[in-house]
């Protein structure tokens, strides 16, 4: 059935943004924590505060702390998607972020190595959780048009943290602290968390898991604030017709297998798992997480001072800022398939001209050469952060029908960790033993992907309930104009709305 969108149905209301843009206190939650150890790792104070700068396994200690980080996160993210599936997206935030409270406060309190390594488990606990809950809560919240925008929000505000993280490790680079200058930024990552914690209460649930939890007149209600606009009539409209959509589709899906099982054994689920978990995956092979998190390593390479080091990284980080806005600007425009091929075009391009930079200058006093070798490092981020990297969270959480979204999703951004856990975990000793031919392996993995990625479906612009049609499944409402839908009437959406409503 098909039914034309109302003035309300292309209208983002400043309710809607609003909490949307609240929500991302998680991701840059996400961000900070995740940057943070870059320039951690670039204060003298720190690594002579843990014997670092003498130790004989200083390359093993550093991919501890990265590698455990991501294997705290795979662990919060697969446990998040079950708390969020059965107790709600809120309750599943809220969690997450004390932990990450708590996290935070160790790794800062920290007085061995192995108390700095376990803290950063926790932590990578923590975000796990956030970094895909808050485009899950996100996705389900957002009006069809322009879902690419606000769910693309996650990704710039993953950006704000690095550049935060990063810019205060800069700066208290310079601070005279007795040597315990690398402390106050490990606590400040306490701060988003905390402020997403004491907020959640506040934020409405989504209102497709309160359908799918039997609470409809809840999910009404908070459907209509969040289409709330000027013109009351054309707001009721498009939120009884979106309730009625979810409504009817969710009636259809409580029908089919709902269980992990069912993710592996069913063909349309089961493609979504692969395409979900490859592409977050696959977002990390490019290598934009090892430049991140290993930068002032990297550029240490080019000849580059301690102080350079973290200056060129924070502009790095700058720069995929910038991207990041026109990503979440160029979803609901270009589409999310081919901005995506796109970018792993773009990334496989820098990681060569990387690659032949390092080979012939790397051991060299060129300068231009050196020069050229930051160029390729900046202009991969740019192809990533513009492209691919809030391209991954939107489309990852929107493939997936409600009953299995909490689940599902978290299958996805598993991907996203087991694929910075293979690279940070192995980077520090791959750069000192085979240097630049370690990137040979993400150039690899980047020409895969892109081959991948050219036959996905495409998700511009449709509600999530009608994105099942894509993976060959029943949609038993459709809201948006297509060819082969048949009509139904504001009447045909209105009356078992108020069914609903009087059977209440």
């Amino acid at each position: 059935m098909n039914t034309a969108k109302g003035s309300a149905g292309s209208h983002v209301s400043f309710y809607n943004a609003l909490i949307i843009a609240f929500a991302c206190f998680g991701s840059i939650t996400y961000g900070y924590c995740s940057s943070i150890i870059g320039t951690t790792l670039g204060q003298p104070s720190f690594t002579t505060y843990f014997g670092l700068a003498t130790s004989s396994n200083a390359h093993g200690l550093e991919g501890a702390m990265n590698g455990l980080f991501q294997a705290g996160g795979l662990f919060g993210t697969l446990s998040f998607g079950y708390v969020a599936d059965k107790f709600g997206r809120r309750t599943a935030l809220f969690t997450s972020s004390v932990i990450c409270v708590i996290g935070g406060a160790l790794q800062a309190g920290s007085v061995d190595i192995a108390m700095f390594i376990v803290a950063r488990f926790i932590t990578g606990f923590g975000v796990g959780g956030n970094v895909f809950l808050v485009p899950l809560w996100q996705s389900e919240i957002a009006p069809p048009h322009a879902r690419g925008l606000l769910v693309g929000l996650h990704g710039i505000f993953i950006l704000v943290g690095y550049n935060i993280a990063t810019w205060l490790g800069v700066g208290f680079f310079y601070v005279n602290a007795g040597g315990a200058q690398w402390r106050p930024p490990l606590a400040i990552q306490c701060l988003p968390p905390l402020i997403l914690a004491l907020g959640v209460p506040f934020i409405p649930e989504s209102p497709r898991w309160l359908i799918d939890h039997q609470k409809e007149e809840r999910a009404r209600l908070i459907l209509t604030k969040l289409h709330e606009s000027k013109r009351t009539e054309q707001q009721e409209s498009f939120a009884d017709q979106e309730f009625y959509q979810i409504k009817t589709q969710l009636e259809y899906e409580r029908t089919q297998d709902s269980s992990c099982k069912a993710i592996f054994t069913t063909d349309h689920y089961r493609k979504r798992a692969i395409i979900g978990f490859y592409l977050l995956f696959a977002g990390q092979l490019t290598g934009t997480t090892v430049i991140n998190n290993y930068g002032p390593t990297l550029y240490a390479s080019l000849g580059y001072g301690a102080a350079d080091q973290l200056i060129l990284s924070g502009g790095w980080l700058v720069l995929g800022l910038v991207a990041n806005v026109a990503n979440a600007i160029l979803l609901d425009r270009v589409g999310r398939r081919w901005l995506m091929v796109s970018g792993m075009i773009g990334c496989l391009i820098s990681l060569i001209g990387e690659i032949i930079m390092l080979a012939l200058f790397q051991c060299s006093d060129n300068k231009s050469g050196k020069i050229a070798g930051v160029f390729f490092l900046y202009l991969h981020l740019a192809f990533y952060g513009t492209c691919i990297d809030g391209s991954t969270y939107v489309y990852g959480s929107e493939i997936w029908p409600t009953h299995l979204r909490g689940k599902g999703f978290s299958l996805s951004v598993a991907g996203l960790f087991v694929g910075s856990t293979t690279l940070l975990t192995a980077a520090p000793t791959a750069f000192a033993r085979i240097g630049w031919k370690f990137y040979l392996v993400m150039t690899v993995c980047t020409v895969i992907s892109t081959i991948f990625i050219c036959f996905w479906p495409e998700t511009k612009g449709l509600p999530l309930e009608e994105i099942a049609a894509k993976f060959g499944e029943k949609v038993t409402v459709q809201l948006n104009d297509s060819a082969d839908a048949a009509s139904v009437s504001i009447a045909d959406v209105s009356a078992p709305v108020k069914k609903a409503e009087n059977e209440k």
